[in-house]
């Protein structure tokens, strides 16, 4: 056992010093493994094989010791994982299940829920399939929140032109636009609003601006012809 030990020490002090290097994390293990007896270990690495416990490492804020993405790609690649996989999507409708392309990262992520737990201070929608006719916005219990026009002069004046096009075009009642997008989210993960171009239409609430208009009998070029 005590040979056994020995190596399984080395290899985790190895591979936990590679993520980090120069970082406190491999004399933490070290100092802890120095404080634990034979039956100690040989339950706490019963508790890796099972997946009950895991090798944690700490990365502090503000420090040069930092992760890195591509030398823990690397470390993986020494130690014989492969992070990436090609994914089986399914689109949930009639289309055919297929395999993507272009193989993705899978892995686990710690999740935690925020400390905020009171329901009347936060505004979750239930789900997206409620819209106003009138306006193509989400409406109900599907309204999530709203955003303001300071807050869009704000993100005019920062430049975030693509930003203004998500929130008032294909978020603000572009239906062609808004589905577009919630395909290539679905499908890929992301969305470029310059791909969906091609696919989107005309905000709702335009169209209806002009119907008012020339019910009015006002012309008006709201609406290209």
């Amino acid at each position: 056992m005590a040979g056994n030990r020995k190596a399984a020490q080395d290899f985790i002090l190895k591979y936990i010093e590679k993520m980090i290097p120069g970082s406190v994390n491999a004399g933490l293990y070290k100092n802890l493994f120095a404080s634990m007896t034979d039956k100690d270990f040989e339950e706490m690495i019963s508790s890796f094989e099972n997946e009950e416990q895991f090798l944690c490492i700490i990365s502090p804020n503000m420090s040069d010791k930092q992760i890195n993405v591509q030398r823990n790609i690397a470390i993986a690649k020494e130690l014989g994982h492969n992070f990436f996989e090609r994914i089986w999507i399914d689109d949930g409708d009639e289309s055919p299940v297929y395999l993507s392309n272009d193989p993705y990262m899978v892995m686990d992520l710690p999740v935690r829920r925020q400390v905020q737990l009171l329901d009347k201070k936060i505004s979750i929608p239930e789900h997206n399939r409620t819209i106003d006719t009138l306006t193509g916005q989400p409406t109900g219990a599907s309204k999530g929140s709203k955003i303001s026009q300071n807050e869009m002069e704000i993100i005019a004046a920062a430049g975030l032109q693509n930003t203004l096009t998500e929130f008032m075009k294909y978020r603000g009642g572009d239906l062609d636009g808004f589905n577009a997008m919630n395909a290539s989210i679905a499908r890929t993960g992301s969305v470029s609003t310059d791909a969906i171009e091609p696919l989107a239409g005309t905000v709702t609430s335009t169209r209806t601006l002009r119907t008012l208009l020339m019910g009015m009998h006002l012309e008006n070029s709201l609406i290209s012809q």
